[in-house]
């Protein structure tokens, strides 16, 4: 759900940014279908999404959220992070 933080991260290249708009889509090693820079961005969408995922930030937030939203607590800090980027858009 994070789209701009996985845009912003691309780095305006428009192929790291196809595939990190298209990854949540590609499952497993089907990015090796992909042209090298696309699969590039397919790859890179994950590692990031593992290294926020992982972090202890986001855990206590899905953890706080979890008792009333359940499985969409992981949607709702993506959108909460989002929700910053975009409003703090041009301090980065």
């Amino acid at each position: 759900m994070n789209f701009l933080g996985h845009f912003y991260l691309s780095h305006h290249d428009e192929d790291l940014l196809v595939g990190n708009f298209i990854a949540d889509f590609v499952k497993g090693k089907k990015y090796l279908n992909y042209p090298p820079k696309i699969a590039k961005g397919i790859m890179m969408h994950r590692n990031i999404d593992q290294f926020t995922d992982s972090h202890a930030i986001t855990r206590l937030g899905k953890k706080r959220l979890f008792p009333t939203y359940r499985h969409y607590a992981g949607v709702i800090m993506d959108m909460y992070y989002d929700h910053f980027l975009a409003k703090f858009w041009t301090q980065y």
